[in-house]
C-alpha cells in the first residue's frame, strides 16, 4: 500500500542523528525521498531511508552558512528533483543565563536555530510553491513556554521560530503551502545529552500529565501527519506535543 507521502521530497536539517533521523526514517516510511543537511555525516540516516525503498541525499552543510545552504540546494535539485518538504530542525542548545552567555555566544545560536531556518527555507521556496501540496515543518520547543532557568538564548530563539511560523504561514497561504512549528518536550538526543543528566530527563517527565520520557517517535509521527494531504488545512500554529507538560 502507497504510503501518505508518495511521490514527494522532502529535505530535513539535522537529519543526521537525534529526532532528525528519526523524522527522515518515518517520512521515507510514508514514500519520500529524503535530502540531509547536516554538519556531520548521516550514513546511519541513508541505510534507515534505503531501507524503505526510497532516495536519498546527505550533504554535510551549515545551515547558517548561505552559501552552503545555495549549494546543498542546487546538489538536491540536481539528485532528487523538486522538493515538496521542509522541515527544519537543526539546532544547537546553551545552558547559560544571561552573566554567563557571551555576544558571539547568542549569535551563534540564533544563527543556527534561526537564521538558518530563513535560508533553508528560502532556498525552496519556488519548489514549494510549485509543489500542489508545499509544506514547512519548524523545531519550536515546550521551553518557550516553561522558560526553564539557563536556557536564555535558546527559549529566545524559540520564540523567533515560533514568530516566524506565524508569519510565514500567512506569507505563502497564496500558494496553498502550510507552515507549522513543533513544541515537543525534552527529547534524548546528542545535543540534549551534552547539556542534560537523566535526573534532569526523570524530573521533567514527572511534570508532564504523561509520566515517561517523549521519544523521537513521538515527534516524527505528528511531523508525518501534518506534511501529508490529510493536514492541508493546517497551518500558522505551533503544535505542543509534551505530554501534558504545558496546558494552555
Amino acid at each position: 500500500m502507497a504510503g501518505r507521502l508518495e511521490g514527494k521530497t522532502a529535505v530535513v536539517t539535522g537529519g543526521g542523528a537525534g529526532i532528525g533521523r528519526v523524522i527522515a526514517q518515518k517520512l521515507s516510511a510514508e514514500g519520500a525521498d529524503i535530502a540531509v543537511a547536516d554538519v556531520n555525516e548521516a550514513e546511519e540516516t541513508r541505510a534507515l531511508v534505503e531501507a524503505n525503498g526510497r532516495r536519498f541525499l546527505g550533504a554535510k552543510v551549515d545551515v547558517s552558512d548561505e552559501d552552503q545552504v545555495n549549494a546543498f540546494a542546487a546538489e538536491v535539485h540536481e539528485a532528487l528533483g523538486p522538493v515538496d518538504i521542509v522541515v527544519n530542525n537543526a539546532a544547537i542548545a546553551m545552558l547559560k543565563d544571561l552573566d554567563s552567555t557571551s555576544f558571539e555566544q547568542w549569535k551563534n545560536l540564533f544563527a543556527i536555530n534561526v537564521d538558518g531556518y530563513f535560508l533553508v527555507t528560502k532556498a525552496f521556496v519556488q519548489d514549494l510553491k510549485d509543489s500542489a501540496a508545499g509544506r514547512v515543518i519548524n523545531m519550536s520547543s515546550s521551553s518557550y513556554w516553561e522558560a526553564p532557568p539557563m536556557f536564555l538564548a535558546y527559549v529566545s530563539a524559540k520564540g523567533a521560530v515560533n514568530g516566524f511560523t506565524h508569519a510565514l504561514a500567512t506569507d505563502l497561504a497564496r500558494w496553498d503551502i502550510t507552515v507549522n512549528a513543533l513544541g515537543p518536550s525534552v527529547v534524548r538526543t546528542p545535543t540534549t545529552l551534552r547539556e542534560l543528566n537523566d535526573e534532569f530527563f526523570a524530573h521533567h517527565a514527572q511534570l508532564q500529565n504523561l509520566k515517561r520520557e517523549q521519544t523521537p517517535e513521538d515527534v516524527a509521527n505528528l511531523v508525518a501527519f501534518l506534511v501529508s494531504d490529510e493536514a492541508g488545512f493546517i497551518t500558522g500554529q505551533v503544535h505542543l506535543i509534551d505530554g501534558g507538560l504545558i496546558r494552555r
